[in-house]
């Protein structure tokens, strides 16, 4: 692969790859008490065991390495030793330990490549790559990107990925997403310290999909399904417990022990070391062993979360009684016959009477408001499909709950709802503030996050309506070309609020681009007449037209002007009928481009450099 010209020292990827760093506190005196003299003499065997990686890994003996390192982490767990024991012996073993596993060479297909599959081709895929990066082959990885070179082979410290992947949180990668753990930039950083090997067959085969060594096919197994004799229901008794605790390790490109159990036919065909669960014979199967029987119990490994032995019998007798299932398909995954606690939440929600969900809401104005201005009084005023909530004087409120009413019969008389259905359940929440703390306080308690400035309201519906609301504070009645007034803005809001009553996600700029047409300022309002004005500067920074249907592409202040620009200039030239087409893609289509492409039958990048070239008209 290319090198790179410039030098990254992220201080969190030195301390990644710095072996003594790792042990410099645990070399200290020990203030404990010594170890027993029979522990000391066994860990500096074991020590002495590990010397020989060295001379195997220069054989290319990697699987015997990898052997003893496995024998010797496997006598360390059984010795329970505390971790932070300073003995002199132990933490020697522990440096000498760290450094043979770091010598084992890293897989790329086994080990990167799934962690780049996983966190990487959302944005560095095939289609519309960011930075014109591709990471969907190993030879596309060599190509880099419009920032140079994505590695230099045995330099991680000098490699634009690693400094990527640790950098702050506004610009590392993947953005918008949870960082690597430390263990996932780990593997990158000795991979590429090891000279980046590639270890498949084909580099421009998809990532991950070039395997040397293709592993046999396995036998294929029956799925007995349940009858209704079986005292233990494997939905409702195993498979929520295996999700939440066995997963972690037995799943993805690379489980553990090549054991994989993401679906139940996985489950019954075994790993690497064979049939785990044999139907009806609970002592022949490997798994009740792990669970049950042994003293110590080995799995979970680590013992990080303790399957308690109610649910270590549940899943003997299952085994016991035939191994049956009780779901629907045995090729789908165990966490879909798993409610997550949202589902939970949702069902229970759906549940709801129209007077449950009422109540429901009325409660909830208080209590938010409790918790966001505990010290200011609050009023309310209640409607047909409002609920006002605010320490503005009663008059306002009732002034913004008319000014509110008239907004939703605007937009249900041009935006039908079918059967004459609410356009929110148990009615909305609209929380107003006499001025800019009260309502920043929202964002700040509520959101966790900073008010931008000219930001004067937002809206919130939740994909399982549990939080359905407005909030803004009463800027006044007067026009204004920096904002909307009090009633236009509330429009807005509303507008917004409407378009994703059915709690589905849309881009930002379509929230707001279609709140401001819809806010009821006349065309010639001081506000709307310089928004391609406000606009103009952010969009002539614009390199790839099709960034510009993205999320995050515009800032907070700059998103609204650029979306009401860019919502009109697809209503012109595609009319309101495609643009409630292209809010039904959006609902199943998280990739905005994709769903512009499905609506309207152009790439993205196209249509962006037509509105870029029109100015949005």
């Amino acid at each position: 692969m290319p090198g790179i010209r410039y030098e990254v020292f992220p201080m969190r990827l030195i301390a990644l790859l710095s072996v003594s760093a790792l042990f410099l506190g645990a070399l200290l005196p020990s203030a404990r008490g010594a170890l027993p003299p029979e522990v000391k003499k066994e860990l500096t065997e074991l020590n002495r065991e590990l010397r020989p990686v060295t001379v195997m890994l220069r054989k290319k003996q990697v699987d015997e390495a990898k052997a003893v390192i496995q024998k010797v982490e496997d006598r360390i767990k059984e010795l329970k030793l505390a971790d932070d024991e300073r003995d002199r012996t132990w933490t020697a073993l522990k440096t000498a330990l760290l450094r043979a596993k770091r010598a084992i060479p890293v897989s790329f297909e086994q080990e990167v490549a799934p962690i780049i599959k996983d966190k990487c081709l959302r944005c560095h895929g095939e289609d519309q790559p960011r930075a014109n990066l591709r990471m969907d082959t190993y030879a596309n990885m060599g190509r880099g990107g419009r920032s140079g070179p994505l590695l230099l082979p045995r330099n991680p410290r000098r490699s634009l990925i690693m400094a990527r992947l640790t950098a702050d949180a506004e610009d590392r990668m993947p953005q918008g997403e949870a960082q690597l753990s430390d263990d996932e930039i780990g593997i990158i950083g000795r991979w590429i310290g090891g000279g980046a090997a590639f270890d498949g067959e084909d580099v421009t085969a998809p990532i991950g999909q070039s395997t040397m060594e293709k592993k046999p096919d396995k036998p294929p197994v029956k799925v007995v399904m349940a009858d209704g004799t079986e005292s233990v229901s494997f939905k409702d008794d195993v498979a929520p417990w295996m999700v939440n605790v066995c997963m972690r390790c037995h799943s993805g490109a690379n489980p553990r022990s090549g054991y994989n159990i993401t679906t139940l036919e996985q489950l019954l065909s075994g790993g690497d070391t064979g049939s785990t669960i044999v139907p009806g014979d609970p002592d022949g199967s490997y798994i009740v062993d792990l669970v049950l029987r042994q003293d110590p119990i080995k799995m979970p490994a680590g013992n990080q979360v303790q399957i308690k032995r109610s649910q270590a019998q549940a899943l003997e007798t299952w085994i016991k009684e035939g191994a049956h299932f009780d779901g629907v398909d045995g090729k789908a995954t165990l966490r879909s016959l798993v409610p997550t606690e949202e589902e939970l939440a949702s069902a229970k929600l759906a549940a709801m009477s129209v007077i449950e969900f009422s109540d429901r809401r009325i409660e909830q104005a208080e209590s938010t408001w409790k918790r966001v201005a505990p010290r200011e009084d609050a009023k309310s005023v209640t409607s047909e499909n409002l609920h006002v909530y605010g320490n503005l004087p009663e008059s306002r409120l009732e002034e913004f709950s008319r000014w509110g009413e008239e907004q939703v019969a605007s937009m249900t008389s041009r935006y039908k709802l079918p059967g004459g259905a609410k356009p929110w359940r148990g009615r909305l929440i609209v929380y107003a503030t006499k001025d800019r703390f009260d309502y920043e306080e929202f964002n700040t308690v509520l959101l966790s996050r900073r008010t931008p400035r000219g930001v004067s309201g937002h809206s919130v519906v939740s994909p399982n309506f549990d939080n359905v609301y407005v909030a803004l504070f009463d800027v006044g009645d007067a026009d204004s070309a920096d904002a909307l007034n009090a009633k236009q803005l509330l429009n807005s809001l509303l507008a917004q609020a409407y378009l994703m009553r059915d709690g589905g996600t849309v881009p930002d700029w379509l929230r707001h681009g279609f709140g401001l047409l819809e806010c009821g300022a006349v065309a010639e309002s001081q506000y709307l007449q310089l928004a391609p004005q406000k606009a103009g500067a952010s969009l002539a920074t614009i390199s790839n037209p099709a960034t510009i249907f993205d999320d995050g592409t515009f800032s907070p202040e700059e998103v609204g002007p650029v979306g009401f620009l860019l919502t009109r200039y697809l209503i012109n030239n595609g009319g309101i009928g495609k643009l409630q087409q292209l809010v039904g893609e959006l609902r199943t289509n998280r990739n905005a481009g994709r769903a512009v492409q499905a609506t309207y039958g152009q790439n993205a990048a196209v249509i962006g450099q037509a509105f870029l070239r029109t100015g949005g008209r």
